[in-house]
């Protein structure tokens, strides 16, 4: 049986669009920036991609923000909605007072679930680096049933992860806060380590952009940003106590796990990937001839190792045998793919609709190919009210090769001459325009109820599929055949 944590991901991928067309590639939507008040502290974030597809919270490092990931976000946001807040004292979040914010890991953790809950139905990829791996397994502890997956990026959980060096100074400023501990935490936290942490292991530290650093340096010159930062590095002990619940949660839950490690990383070894590898036995681990901050140097790779782990795939084919919570298609590339379903799994059918009952004003998504005109209908599905904006735009679609999906509003509808039953739909999106010819041969459908108990043997199916733990697919939507109607996407 699945059990439900392995769906999390699903309800992110399983809001309306998704059992419609919501975009495989589609283009990578520009970064937006915002920010968001939490316990009186505003909280600075960059967010990107579609809200309807999974959630990538991406947790950056010491003393970065969420600029770390400049690079990163446009790569995956075709396939994710990302988020990359800043911790407070840090990048463009507010660096409270003493008296209103007490710097803890702890207490970072806090607003960071905080600002999580404010999303919404939190489901989550949760992408750690560095202190970014203190506040996401806090996190993960917390709320096991928020975390759809996890990326360790040079983030350690255990103490083979911390070079010996490193782990003398943690070792130097644990216990009771002396004048001389923290003047020791402090002398580490200064653009000195930021260079350090960008530069040692990098394979070509001179062609490193230097506004990761001068970045940073913004808020190393911020005297309560140091302090809440100096502070967090005399917090840094907890971690290490921490570390056998953060091994137990992994045992536990065996969540599905990427890694992704700058191998010559000078504070954290590549131990502290081998670590995460023995707990969770099915991680990925891969290894980048680099240093800390490893998307300074290898964000494509790592961006292409992300799509690949944690994005949805499209299912088309037939359904061959049902047992219990799993069914198996035989798909239209010939493959034999047994799939699982929960109690996340949205399920539809789809029924006829009549393409001279397509208004001006309708919303529609319409699979097909480029034409001098416009497109050519393979197909079209006329969306529920409800549903407008599902998907809306112009671009590849894998239903036929070198397939389109326009999704848009109707306009205007003409009949086109000596073709009784055929239909040309001028539609709009944005300040775009297009001409959509739907043929006599295309479907014309809209959504019908369904439920798991309409999965038979031989029936079509349509399903996003998303990769879940123990090398298990998850279903997170099936269209299905019913009443002889095939889904025709």
């Amino acid at each position: 049986m699945l059990h439900a944590r392995f769906l999390r991901l699903a309800v992110c991928v399983l809001t309306a669009s998704v059992l419609g067309f919501s975009g495989a590639g589609a283009q990578a939507a520009e970064a937006s920036y915002h920010y968001a008040t939490v316990d009186g502290i505003k909280i600075f974030y960059r967010e990107a991609g579609d809200k309807s597809k999974p959630t990538l919270l991406l947790l950056h490092g010491f003393p970065s923000s969420s600029h770390e990931f400049r690079d990163l976000i446009p790569l995956i946001s075709d396939n994710f909605h990302v988020v990359a807040p800043d911790y407070p004292g840090m990048g463009y979040s507010d660096a409270p007072p003493a008296d209103k914010f007490t710097p803890t890991f702890d207490n970072v953790t806090t607003i960071i679930e905080k600002f999580v809950a404010s999303l919404g139905d939190p489901h989550l990829i949760v992408y750690m680096t560095d202190f970014g791996g203190p506040v996401g397994m806090r996190m993960a502890v917390d709320h096991p049933d928020w975390i759809s997956g996890l990326i360790f990026q040079n983030a350690i959980i255990s103490e083979a992860g911390v070079d010996p060096a490193r782990r003398k100074r943690d070792d130097a400023i644990s216990g009771e806060i002396t004048p001389e501990k923290r003047a020791l935490a402090e002398s580490h936290v200064s653009l000195a380590t930021a260079l350090l942490l960008y530069q040692h292991g990098a394979r070509n530290p001179a062609a490193l952009n230097p506004d990761a650093w001068t970045n940073d340096a913004v808020a190393l010159a911020n005297p309560d940003s140091r302090r809440i930062m100096t502070d967090l590095q005399l917090n840094i002990p907890t971690n290490v106590a921490l570390f056998p619940a953060w091994q137990s949660y992994l045992r536990t839950y065996q969540p599905r796990t990427l890694v992704v490690w700058g191998k010559n990383d000078p504070i954290f070894l590549a131990a502290g990937a081998e670590a995460v590898k023995q707990e969770v036995p099915d991680a990925s681990v891969h290894y980048y001839d680099t240093g800390h901050f490893a998307l300074e140097e290898d964000h494509v790779d790592i961006a292409r190792q992300i799509n690949q782990f944690f994005a949805a795939t499209h299912v088309r084919g037939q359904i061959e045998s049902v047992d219990g919570h799993a069914f198996t298609v035989l798909t239209r590339e010939g493959t034999h793919l047994k799939l699982v379903v929960g109690d996340r799994t949205r399920f539809a059918a789809v029924k006829p609709f009549d393409v001279a009952a397509i208004k001006p004003g309708a919303y529609v998504g319409a699979a097909g190919t480029s034409t001098v005109s416009g497109v050519e209908a393979a197909e079209v599905m006329v969306y529920r009210e409800e549903r407008r904006g599902t998907g809306e735009g112009h671009y590849a679609w894998d239903l036929t090769p070198g397939g389109t999906m326009t999704a848009a509003t109707v306009t205007s509808v003409t009949s086109v001459t000596g073709k009784p039953d055929a239909r040309d739909l001028n539609v709009s999106y944005g300040d775009k325009t297009f001409i959509v010819s739907v043929p006599k041969s295309a479907p014309v459908v809209t959504f019908a109820p369904a439920t798991a108990a309409d999965l038979k043997p031989g029936a079509a199916v349509f399903v996003i599929a998303v990769p879940s733990d123990h090398g298990q697919i998850s279903a997170a939507s099936v269209v299905v055949e019913k009443n002889g109607v095939k889904p025709p996407m």
